[in-house]
């Protein structure tokens, strides 16, 4: 947030200031139990579903927002703001924010690969300028506020993850953010049961970051994904341009190719072939690059600043993670989140990696994939068992054996199903040293548990 008077935030927000000195100066905004709390903290106090309350007797902010019936829970030391809707008045102070940015605004979402997309892209732009972009995973509509008021004078662009749990949010979350690029990594399976089971409904849902899209704003998609190509851009003003390595496109990645290190690929910019390499594995870690290079490119960034910003990428924590494990063995911790196109991505990676230990492969339950689930869960073993990128598959959870029941009816094994993480542990202890343990479930079984024992470090 930009510095503000006490009264000029009282006065944007429609509220009323019951104590405090109206000259105090605020820099930043939070809303929940942080680090980010100081005495320049304009904190928000309010009732949210799902969010526990905090006890204003613990922190010590600069000044609250708050409503009046919250009021006497507020510490009389402390200055008081009082509005009607306090989760209103935040959004309301966001959008001022936004409209004091004379800075490049990138919106980034999709099914898959938009925080490592994310990261590929602020890692260039910083290069160049002071970039802000989505911390961690708070890429909902309802950290939107905290991210755009952690904007401050002196960043000149500004990458935005916009993530999304129904129809509605991306509109939510594009409409306040109103980015001058958009891009949409990939469509897939992610968030499809909340979706009335749909495909059709995934595509909508990211088409509506073309809603908030600047007027000559430009939309940025993969020319490869079957999906992509059936987003409506008759509502978009200004350009849309296409990244791809299979069919042609504005920025297309060609000699694509695994080193001992990542990947190396070429792509023609401004007349001329350059080379590009990532100290990360994987075709889909590509893609990603190519959308980061688009980004970079309409924003007038040379082609050295990109392949400085990408050689130092290192991928948000566990996405495609490598990590030491004991008695020499590699843990890739992809189990952020998944879903079947994702974890056959991850997959895919495995036999081009410079490791010449067993390669094993711990997957557990894919969610939100509502009348797909079985579907999906299916497809990934029959994609093990076609293409055995590994020599052992080892599978947790319900939905897990699924996958499981695929690989060894296409004659995959050995196949090894677990209910519970700690009876796969019990077993992935066992595995010859110098093995390469690939992991990949959704959020919600906390694979990070399961690898905790067998990281070197055991953090």
């Amino acid at each position: 947030m930009y510095p503000l008077r006490l009264r000029q935030i009282a006065t944007l927000l429609q509220g009323k200031i019951i104590r405090g000195n109206p000259d105090l100066v605020l820099t930043n905004v939070y809303y929940r139990r942080g680090r980010h709390i100081n005495a320049r903290t304009l904190f928000f106090f309010y009732d949210s579903r799902g969010r526990k309350r905090p006890d204003l007797r613990d922190l010590s902010p600069g000044a609250v927002v708050t409503s009046r019936d919250l009021l006497p829970l507020v510490p009389a030391r402390l200055p008081v703001i009082v509005v009607n809707n306090p989760f209103r008045a935040l959004w309301k102070l966001a959008r001022w924010q936004r409209n004091q940015l004379a800075i490049p605004v990138i919106g980034i979402t999709g099914s898959a690969g938009k925080s490592t997309t994310t990261a590929m892209t602020a890692a260039i732009l910083s290069r160049v300028h002071p970039t802000l972009h989505t911390v961690g995973n708070l890429n909902t509509t309802t950290w939107f506020p905290f991210q755009m008021l952690r904007v401050s004078p002196r960043h000149r662009a500004v990458v935005f993850e916009m993530g999304m749990n129904r129809l509605g949010d991306i509109r939510q979350h594009s409409r306040a953010a109103r980015p001058s690029i958009a891009v949409i990594t990939n469509i897939g399976e992610a968030h499809v049961g909340n979706l009335g089971n749909t495909l059709d409904n995934v595509v909508r849902a990211k088409q509506e970051i073309i809603e908030g899209l600047s007027p000559t704003g430009t939309l940025v998609l993969n020319a490869d994904d079957e999906r992509s190509r059936r987003i409506d851009t008759r509502k978009v003003r200004g350009r849309v341009v296409t990244f791809g390595i299979r069919n042609p496109a504005d920025y297309r990645a060609k000699d694509v190719r695994y080193t001992l290190t990542g990947m190396r690929f070429t792509v023609a910019l401004r007349g001329a072939n350059h080379t590009f390499h990532l100290p990360v594995f994987g075709e889909h870690m590509v893609y990603n690059a190519l959308a980061a290079i688009a980004v970079a490119d309409l924003l007038g960034i040379s082609p050295a600043a990109m392949r400085e910003g990408l050689r130092r990428f290192r991928p948000p924590k566990m996405r495609l993670q490598m990590i030491r494990g004991k008695q020499g063995r590699l843990l890739i911790n992809d189990a952020y989140n998944a879903n079947p196109s994702a974890m056959i991505a991850g997959l895919s990676i495995l036999p081009h990696l410079p490791h010449k230990g067993k390669r094993v492969a711990v997957l557990g339950d894919m969610m939100e994939l509502g009348t797909l689930t079985h579907s999906g869960h299916r497809r990934v073993g029959r994609y093990i068992a076609a293409h055995r990128p590994v020599d052992v598959l080892v599978t947790v959870g319900r939905y897990g054996r699924i996958i499981a029941e695929a690989a060894r009816e296409r004659g995959f094994g050995p196949v090894y199903a677990f209910p519970t993480r700690e009876d796969a542990l019990k077993y992935l202890l066992k595995t010859p040293p110098g093995s390469v343990l690939y992991f990949k479930a959704s959020r919600r079984l906390r694979f990070e548990r399961l690898l905790r024992p067998l990281r070197k470090d055991e953090r």
